[in-house]
C-alpha cells in the first residue's frame, strides 16, 4: 500500500471514530437515569470525579431545571441587587471589600462572574454562609448537628462519630444584629468551631477556625485534645491532614474552605454542567442506622439538574499533598456540588460530592457529602441534620479561651 491510500485510510479512520464518539455524546434530558453503563455519554456535562463515582455505582437522575431566583432567600436576593457593582477584589489573594477597603456588606459580590476568583469569592460569601450569618445547633456546639460515617473499601461500615459546630460570619451579615459587621472583628471573616462528641476515642476533641478578610492571611487554628488538657495551634500545612481518621480535612468540609490566597484559580469552562440543587433523600441523626446503596451513596439516586455553571481548576500556593483541584459551581446560586481532586503526580485522588436542601426560607441547607478515596477505595459520608440559620449565638463561643470549657 503507498503513502497516499495509508493516509486516506488514516483519515477515514479518525472520521469514523470522530463520529462514533459524537454518537455516543448525549445531551442530558429529564428523566434521564445516568449509570455505570451510560454515564460515558454524559461525560460532557459532568467533571472526572462525578463520572468514576458513577461507575463505582452511584446512580444519578435528570430532574427539571429549577426556576431562576427558588434556589434562593429573597432577601438575600434583594441584598445583592442593591449591592451589585459596590464589590471589589483589593488584592491578587482575593481580599474583598469595598472601594475604600472596608468589609464587604453583603449579598453576592458579582452576581455575573468573569473570573475564577470571583466565582470563588461569591461561594465564600453565599455558600459557605448559607446566605445568611450563621449556623449550627440552637443549643450550640453542644448539641450535635453532623454525623461521620466512615466505609472501608468493602463498603462496609467499621465507625461512625458526631460533631456539632457554630460558625458565624464577622463580615457580610445580611440577617441579624450587627450587621454588615460585628464590631471589633472586621478583619474576619468567619469563625467555626467543631466539637466531637462520639465515639469515646473522639470525644471532646475541639477545632475552632479563624478565617481573616486579609485573603494572603493565613488562618489561624487550633485544636484541643482532651488527653492532654490543653489547646495548641495546627500549622496551615496540617489543614491537609485527615479529619478525626475520615477522608476528609479542614480544608475539605463544604468541599472547599481555604482562604483564597492559598490557592490560584482559573475558570476552565463555562456551560451546562449536571448539578444537584436538592437532596431527596433525608439526612438520618445519629445513631439510627443510615442505609448506603452500592456501598457509599446515601441517596439511592442522586438529582442531577442541566444548569448553566463554571468548572474553576484551583492549583495550591503551599506545600500541600493536594496537585490540583477541579470544582463545579452553578452559576446562579454558586453553590459546589463536586469535587474533584488530584494528587501531586496528577492522578486523580478523591472524589467529594456536596448535596443541598432548601429550608422553608429558601436558605441553602447542605445534607449529604460523600468523600471517596479513589486510590484507596474507602469512603466517608457526612450527613447534616438539626441544623439551624442564623441563631445569632455569642461570640464567645469561638473564642480560643472557651475551648477548654466546651470540652467539658
Amino acid at each position: 500500500m503507498n503513502f497516499n491510500k495509508i493516509m486516506k485510510c488514516s483519515a477515514s479512520a479518525l472520521i469514523l471514530a470522530g463520529a462514533s464518539t459524537l454518537a455516543l455524546a448525549k445531551v442530558p434530558q429529564v428523566g434521564d437515569v445516568i449509570d455505570a453503563n451510560n454515564v460515558d455519554q454524559y461525560s460532557d456535562y459532568l467533571i472526572e470525579s462525578a463520572v468514576e463515582l458513577v461507575k463505582k455505582g452511584q446512580v444519578l437522575k435528570v430532574t427539571p431545571t429549577s426556576e431562576k431566583g427558588s434556589l434562593s432567600n429573597a432577601e438575600f436576593l434583594q441584598i445583592t441587587k442593591a449591592n451589585t457593582g459596590k464589590a471589589r477584589i483589593l488584592d491578587e489573594y482575593g481580599t474583598l471589600g469595598l472601594e475604600d477597603g472596608s468589609p464587604w456588606i453583603g449579598g453576592l459580590p458579582f452576581p455575573v462572574a468573569e473570573k475564577g476568583i470571583e466565582v470563588m469569592v461569591n461561594y465564600q460569601v453565599g455558600n459557605l454562609a448559607l446566605e445568611g450569618d450563621d449556623f449550627g445547633h440552637e443549643n450550640g456546639p453542644d448539641s450535635p448537628i453532623s454525623r461521620l460515617t466512615y466505609v472501608n473499601g468493602k463498603g462496609e461500615i467499621y465507625k461512625e462519630a458526631t460533631m456539632g459546630m457554630t460558625q458565624i460570619m464577622m463580615t457580610g451579615r445580611v440577617v441579624t444584629e450587627p450587621k454588615p459587621s460585628i464590631p471589633g472583628y472586621e478583619d474576619e471573616t468567619t469563625r467555626r468551631v467543631i466539637k466531637f462528641i462520639e465515639p469515646y476515642d473522639v470525644k471532646g476533641i475541639i477545632s475552632l477556625d479563624i478565617q481573616y478578610r486579609d485573603q494572603s492571611k493565613l488562618p489561624e487554628s487550633y485544636v484541643y485534645l482532651p488527653s492532654f488538657r490543653r489547646v495548641r495551634q495546627v500549622a496551615t500545612s496540617n489543614r491537609a491532614d485527615s479529619l478525626a481518621g475520615s477522608e476528609l480535612t479542614q480544608a475539605d468540609l463544604s468541599g472547599f474552605s481555604d482562604p483564597m490566597g492559598l490557592w490560584k484559580f482559573k475558570i476552565i469552562k463555562k456551560g451546562l454542567m449536571l448539578v444537584n440543587t436538592r437532596s431527596i433523600t433525608p439526612t438520618v441523626p445519629y445513631p439510627e442506622p443510615i442505609t448506603l446503596h452500592n456501598k457509599f451513596f446515601p441517596q439511592p439516586q442522586r438529582q442531577m439538574e442541566l444548569r448553566e455553571a463554571y468548572v474553576v481548576e484551583a492549583i495550591p500556593r503551599y506545600d500541600t499533598v493536594y496537585g490540583k483541584k477541579v470544582m463545579v459551581f452553578d452559576a446562579e446560586v454558586y453553590r459546589l456540588g463536586d469535587v474533584a481532586i488530584y494528587d501531586n503526580s496528577g492522578k486523580l485522588y478523591k472524589a467529594i460530592q456536596q448535596d443541598f436542601g432548601v429550608t422553608d426560607g429558601n436558605n441553602p441547607i447542605p445534607t449529604w457529602m460523600v468523600a471517596l478515596n479513589l486510590q484507596t477505595g474507602s469512603g466517608t459520608v457526612f450527613g447534616n441534620y438539626d441544623m439551624g440559620l442564623n441563631l445569632n449565638p455569642s461570640v464567645t463561643v469561638t473564642e480560643k479561651s472557651s475551648m477548654k470549657n466546651l470540652a467539658r
